[in-house]
């Protein structure tokens, strides 16, 4: 009995040994978590140049678009191109039957023939005329010497001569038949004279089309510019080379450089066509893009001024409010701000911040007033 009494008391003692090491174990990681530092990415507050801005809608339009036609009558016998397809600049889009176009051809290289055969007798006549006025020039003096056929063999001569010339030409002309009849037979072969998408298709198999007849409409998605149709009121600012912003897709923002202004009014509206370059930095390549595609230009309507403006990551939003992580002493606080337009990929501040001041910008979602921080640098 005293044996068992010693083995109870054993049993306590171990267990309250090993539950008082688990509530230390327990306070040390809770004292731990307790002291671990956020970590955030930071920015300095700071003033910019910035321009009042007006929201203009515009659209992309491509530079390389609308109808391929025919160059040369025929039936079409065989169409690769369907709506939808992606081609490159000289990829086939269509062909026509040729049977016509290969006789035509023969025809011209059979008259080139018969033309340099007819060259070749005009020149050997000419030079068979030419050695007998040697001849008769060189019986001068002599007693067989006779003028008037001197004079014959000269006009003969001119006349041989002049039909060379004639040949010549006839042979040049046939020269060149035979090569529109080589063009006309590779103009058989519609080929895409730019890069693009086949945005419509106008004829099928077996149809026959003329010269100017529709066969595809293409466009290049790739090649594009912005156009917005600007009040007059508001071309103070559009200067050609000036860079604005673009706004479209899901929230893509980009630059554009002002271009052109086209000197043609609306009478109607008021308003004049502006052309636009994206700089869309790969953008276009990702085939993202389409033309006629809406953009948001943020034309300029004022001078720049300098202003106080945060990173729109620092700011965070409360219902009617903003706020941010001011860091003070490597420790976050919250600081109301009351802020303006967006300028690029900042917000103007009206009051709450002053230059020089440090704000989180990443990693600030989950802070708490008063939160020890640590600051990560950016690679």
């Amino acid at each position: 009995m005293p044996n068992a009494k010693r083995w109870g008391a054993a049993v306590y003692v171990l267990v309250l040994a090993i539950t008082g090491a688990g509530l230390v174990e327990g306070a040390d990681k809770k004292k731990k978590k307790k002291g671990k530092r956020a970590r955030i990415f930071v920015e300095e507050i700071v003033k910019t140049n910035v321009t009042e801005t007006m929201p203009i809608i515009g659209r992309f339009v491509a530079l390389e678009h609308g109808i391929v036609a025919a160059r040369v009558r025929g039936a079409v016998k065989e169409i690769s191109a369907d709506v939808g397809k992606r081609v490159k600049k000289g990829d086939t889009l269509a062909k026509l039957d040729v049977s016509r176009l290969e006789v035509a051809k023969s025809l011209r290289i059979a008259r080139l023939k018969e033309s340099i055969g007819a060259l070749r007798g005009a020149r050997a006549q000419l030079s068979l005329t030419e050695e007998e006025l040697g001849r008769a020039k060189r019986l001068k003096g002599s007693a067989a010497f006779s003028k008037a056929r001197l004079i014959d063999k000269q006009n003969e001569f001119a006349k041989f001569k002049s039909e060379v010339s004639e040949k010549e030409a006839g042979v040049a002309s046939a020269k060149a038949n035979l090569r529109m009849a080589e063009i006309d037979l590779a103009y058989a072969a519609i080929r895409a004279p730019y890069g693009g998408v086949i945005s419509e298709r106008h004829v099928s198999l077996g149809n026959f089309v003329d010269v100017g007849d529709r066969i595809v409409t293409m466009v290049n998605d790739l090649s594009l510019e912005v156009e917005a149709d600007i009040p007059e009121s508001r071309l103070a600012g559009i200067i050609p080379g000036r860079k604005v912003q673009i706004r479209f897709g899901e929230n893509q923002i980009q630059q554009a450089s002002i271009r052109a202004v086209v000197p043609a009014e609306d009478g109607r509206t008021r308003t004049r066509t502006v052309r636009f370059i994206p700089h869309l930095n790969g953008v276009a390549n990702n085939r993202t893009l389409a033309a006629n595609q809406t953009v948001t230009v943020d034309i300029p309507i004022s001078q720049a001024k300098e202003m106080v403006t945060v990173h729109k990551d620092a700011v965070i939003v409360s219902g009617q409010s903003y706020f941010v992580f001011v860091i003070e002493n490597q420790k976050a606080w919250r600081r109301d701000i009351k802020i303006g337009a967006a300028s690029g990929q900042r917000f103007i501040v009206l009051s709450g911040l002053k230059p020089g001041e440090i704000v989180a910008t990443h990693g600030n979602e989950k802070l708490k007033p008063g939160k020890k921080v640590k600051i990560r640098e950016r690679q």
